[in-house]
């Protein structure tokens, strides 16, 4: 456990400031108490609380508008489709700490959209990986990958044991992902997946149907339901389509 018996007052704040922004107790794009209800709830001056509003203003946590108040940034991770990446590396790569909620993994056949993706003939044996992953505790995806048993055999021994698939798979198997297609769309959330992902029926969810490339063959087929106020994409395009 961290010793902060020493720090300055400011960090204390900044700590317990960025704490209750990532509970939620001050959401996105809200704003935070004024200054003089922070004194009064940290008990601290008004210096402290600037330094510590300052501190969480450079890690883009917060927004300073003057004559507003100070709003509370959206915490999306970012993910780069210029570079063969997973959700759950991007969600490290923003700072989150991710963890997998619960894990299934069984054998199944595959069957249209998977046979398709993955070229495989109807009826062969498929591995099906099915998780809630969490950020910082908080559900933030369902995932689903489908990858051909035989390149994983006895993949289902390992269930509860990975986070990151991409990374368990080349360590693992040998699997190393070179290329992968997107089709990348957003849908309204169901009941079920409301309840799963602890948001509102029909908020929105960002979903991400991927096909992955080793040596130009199909390794894994992933279809990904991300909270969409959590996530974001950035693309870069090279050249003139007409």
């Amino acid at each position: 456990m961290e010793n902060h018996k020493n720090e300055p007052a400011y960090m204390r704040v900044y700590r317990e400031l960025k704490s209750e922004i990532q509970k939620g107790t001050y959401p996105a794009n809200g704003f935070l108490p004024r200054e003089s209800e922070l004194e009064a709830i940290y008990k601290v001056s008004r210096t402290t609380v600037r330094k510590a509003i300052k501190l969480l203003s450079q890690e883009r946590i917060l927004e300073v508008r003057q004559g507003c108040g100070t709003r509370v940034c959206g915490q999306k991770a970012k993910q780069d489709y210029n570079k063969v990446t997973s959700v759950t590396e991007s969600l490290r790569k923003k700072g989150y700490t991710v963890t997998t909620g619960s894990m299934l993994i069984d054998v199944i056949e595959a069957a249209g959209e998977v046979a398709e993706s993955l070229e495989l003939l109807p009826g062969t044996p498929v591995a099906r990986v099915q998780r809630l992953q969490l950020a910082d505790g908080s559900p933030v995806t369902l995932m689903e990958n489908y990858i051909p048993y035989s390149l994983v055999p006895g993949i289902e021994a390992h269930e509860n044991k990975f986070v990151a698939l991409y990374q368990f798979l080349e360590e693992t198997y040998g699997i190393t992902i070179d290329s992968t297609k997107d089709r990348i769309f957003a849908v309204s959330a169901s009941f079920m997946e409301a309840q799963v992902l602890e948001i509102k029926p029909r908020d929105a969810l960002l979903v991400v149907q991927r096909t992955c490339y080793k040596d130009s063959r199909p390794v894994c087929m992933d279809h990904v339901r991300i909270i969409g106020s959590r996530y974001e994409v950035e693309i870069c395009g090279q050249g003139r389509s007409k």
